[in-house]
């Protein structure tokens, strides 16, 4: 297998979303949203990961957790980059022994690590900074958890979908006209 893409955080090359277009409609559609007991698997795009890890202001101190981390990406592009250990948690084996993999490939199996794990029971007590790309279903479920992590003084970026009720700091937006936005909340 090829490692995930990892492209330049620094580019200023304009960037457009691979999901623009005629085809896509101003609503979130099937299979997103709260149509599913759990947060189906869908690619966070290279330009949205470059966006978030450059707003949390990540270092060689902070923790990483993504919640839904997929194969890995995320951590391992922090990882990368920024030398910041973590965790991804996924609820499908399949998605963290690819995620494993990659960062092994990468080089960085030494900083990150994935567990198959529900998000709703993953421990964010280590976590300087979480990532989640969830449905509002799940966001809600963990908001409890979220907002005392927050008031430790943690940092949050949500693809996507926002904390609901809670403001965020800065809010990110992908691309002109679109609903694909990032959220960041904390510090």
């Amino acid at each position: 297998m090829t490692e995930p893409p990892t492209s330049d955080i620094n580019s200023d090359d304009e960037w457009s979303a691979p999901f623009s277009g005629e085809e896509c409609s101003s609503v979130t559609p099937v299979p997103y949203g709260d149509l599913h007991s759990v947060s189906p698997y869908v690619a966070t795009p290279q330009a949205a990961i470059d966006l978030i890890l450059k707003q949390l202001l990540l270092s060689k101190e902070d923790f990483l957790i993504d919640l839904g981390c997929g194969v890995g990406t995320i951590n391992i592009c922090a990882a990368t980059r920024f030398q910041t250990a973590g965790l991804g948690v996924d609820i499908d084996r399949d998605l963290v022994n690819k995620a494993t993999q990659f960062s092994e490939e990468a080089g960085v199996s030494n900083m990150v690590r994935f567990e198959v794990k529900d998000v709703l029971n993953t421990d964010l007590s280590q976590a300087t900074a979480v990532v989640s790309f969830l449905v509002p279903r799940h966001l809600k479920l963990l908001k409890t958890r979220l907002m005392q992590f927050l008031g430790k003084g943690g940092r949050l970026a949500c693809y996507h979908y926002p904390l609901q009720g809670v403001q965020p700091v800065n809010i990110l937006q992908l691309k002109e006209g679109m609903d694909k936005q990032i959220f960041i909340y904390g510090k």
